[in-house]
């Protein structure tokens, strides 16, 4: 027995002593039972004056133990109640999870309601929201289940917006297949062509799909890299991104970024650059992120003060912020298991 724990614990009985130190152990929670193998639910229950079946929501997590509880367990053994309680939050290590593993398992398994399918619904829809799709989420997501639209009587839908949406669910499962390879211009080429593949846009002399622009373009208001230099810009960004030997999440923001102030393709380029990043992160380790339609002003915003080199810290907090979000669907989904 730890020195530390015997001088502490001393004066309890042995029951109690095991009752503390399983409350204490990391990634612990609530399921005291479970922890201590030499003590009896009926135990453990009298130790802390409730009922076996309360003891059972305990350690199912269905029912958190009262205040007063703690607060006793806490007085007797001179501790605060903050490090007796283990919650639900401090269970869930998602550095743990192996996101791309649990995305490409669903997506071989074909089914409804888990992380995959929410994920294709979630990114599609609001990937091309914030490029000014009028498809709701609701349409995205029966497009995505049914194959087929649902329509108001008397509306008009854009089929180039139905035709990026079942190319977006494509482009993700291209992804995940190729998540782990090392990003390349040709790469970066086959995602466009995967995204505006049959598009209106695909029919254009002008429109190139699957290589970079012919005609300048503007974001924001703010002037591209030309034409004639994407290719030199692109290397250099590439160059750049590849001699990082351990990637952050803000190498990733850095790299979308400077993607964006690129913008190599005529069109279809903020959609490119978010599943870059997407992919990106599930490579290294790291949780994804997709921007949501409802915060793309900051989003916007982020962008702009990123690349006239205003604020650097306006983006990454919308994107972190995004990541926040994605973990929480990540939770809902995997949970703890």
């Amino acid at each position: 027995m730890d020195l530390k724990l015997k001088k502490i614990y001393a004066p309890m009985s042995e029951t109690a002593f095991y009752i503390l130190f399983s409350l204490q152990v990391p990634n612990h929670g609530y399921g005291i039972g479970q922890e201590v193998k030499k003590m009896t639910q009926n135990e453990v229950a009298s130790i802390l004056n409730v009922s076996p079946a309360t003891m059972s929501k305990y350690e199912s997590n269905a029912l958190e133990p009262s205040i007063e509880s703690l607060k006793k367990l806490a007085e007797i053994f001179e501790i605060s109640v903050d490090e007796l309680i283990k919650n639900e939050e401090s269970k869930f290590d998602i550095s743990k999870i192996n996101i791309l593993g649990i995305l490409r398992e669903q997506k071989d398994m074909n089914l409804k309601g888990n992380l995959y399918h929410n994920t294709q619904i979630t990114f599609a829809y609001n990937t091309n929201h914030i490029e000014g799709s009028q498809l709701t989420e609701d349409q995205t997501r029966y497009i995505y289940e049914t194959n087929t639209l649902l329509t108001e009587k008397n509306t008009i839908t854009n089929l180039d917006d139905i035709l990026e949406t079942t190319n977006h669910f494509k482009l993700v499962d291209y992804m995940l297949d190729v998540a782990e390879q090392e990003l390349t211009e040709e790469m970066i080429k086959e995602f466009h062509k995967i995204l505006k593949e049959g598009t209106s846009d695909s029919k254009k002399e002008w429109f190139v799909v699957g290589d970079y622009k012919k005609l300048p373009n503007e974001v924001g208001g703010l002037k591209t890299t030309s034409p004639k230099n994407v290719e030199r810009d692109m290397k250099k960004l590439l160059e750049w991104y590849k001699s990082i030997n351990e990637k952050t999440i803000n190498d990733i923001i850095e790299f979308h970024a400077n993607f964006e102030k690129i913008h190599p393709f005529q069109d279809g380029n903020g959609r490119i650059g978010r599943i870059i990043a997407f992919k990106e992160c599930l490579k290294n380790n790291i949780v994804p992120f997709i921007i949501l339609d409802k915060d793309k002003l900051f989003y916007y915003r982020g962008l702009n003060q990123y690349q006239t080199n205003t604020e650097k810290g306006y983006l990454i907090d919308t994107c972190l912020n995004a990541q926040d979000q994605y973990t929480e669907m990540i939770k809902y989904y995997i949970g703890t298991k």
